[in-house]
């Protein structure tokens, strides 16, 4: 464990735990591994953050209920780019991500229009769901041709308070994640701005651990069934469990394994 540790020092312990159950290397709760690392000196610093909890009635309970979107700034060679994503509130999974080069209306709506042709579709041809879409109050989101976008869809608009960003917190968060990538990878002209994007979202969709999610990737929360995920996780940890206090009782003949 403290080989696979040190190979990935940029995981805390508790992805770490699952990252080491899910790739079969060892079989331990987080705060067995917490106590491990500790004893070795491996435990990263850990930085204080205020954090708004929100309420039960704020968060979507399904996919595709409610899209947040947000926009960011990006730098490449000479000029500013405009991220734009799509954010499924319920999953964390970025349903749409387009480098724009301004951030008027009508850009906004084709990438809303973009965004939406992502939705699957029944039998009629008629969109399956159609989430509620969250942004703030830049120009773009406010513009006619936004709203007009999401109207011929019948998607609603929900607009958060001036100045409280907290409230469209899932995205401002997502960007962060996505901005803090981005200051590792820098690009020298749009071509690799764009590549660099696509490999960012593409690993923050399908590879990053997300701990809101009880550290499953937001594709298994978006398309997949996270609760047999975790089911395959607790009967690991359980099996692993009961080996270990056949092994510390020493016992003369083996019993049988806990029932799943």
């Amino acid at each position: 464990m403290r080989r696979f540790a040190l190979a990935h020092a940029q995981w805390r312990h508790r992805e770490l735990a699952w990252r080491m159950v899910d790739q079969d290397v060892v079989y331990l709760s987080p705060s067995t591994v917490y106590r491990i690392l500790r004893a070795e000196n491996l435990v990263c610093p850990w930085r204080r953050r205020t954090k708004r909890i929100r309420e039960e009635d704020e968060k979507a309970v399904r996919p595709d209920e409610r899209w947040a979107t947000d926009l960011r700034y990006v730098w490449v060679a000479t000029r500013f780019y405009f991220l734009i994503t799509f954010i499924d509130e319920y999953s964390r999974y970025i349903v749409y991500h387009e480098l724009l080069a301004n951030m008027e209306g009508h850009t906004l709506a084709l990438a809303a229009q973009a965004a939406i042709e992502r939705l699957a579709t029944g039998v009629a041809g008629r969109l399956r769901a159609l989430p509620e879409i969250k942004s703030d109050n830049g120009s773009g989101y406010i513009s006619r041709e936004f709203a007009e976008v999401l109207s011929e869809h019948g998607l609603t608009h929900r607009r958060i308070k001036p100045h409280c960003p907290e409230e469209n917190g899932v995205a401002e968060r997502v960007q962060r994640t996505l901005g803090e990538a981005f200051e590792g990878d820098p690009a020298e002209n749009y071509a690799a701005a764009v590549r660099a994007t696509d490999r960012i979202v593409d690993w923050y969709n399908e590879d990053r651990l997300h701990s809101a999610l009880g550290f499953l990737r937001p594709v298994d929360y978006y398309r997949g069934d996270p609760a047999a995920l975790q089911e395959v996780r607790r009967q690991k940890l359980a099996a692993a469990r009961h080996r270990r206090r056949e092994t510390n009782l020493k016992l003369a003949q083996r019993t049988l394994p806990l029932e799943a």
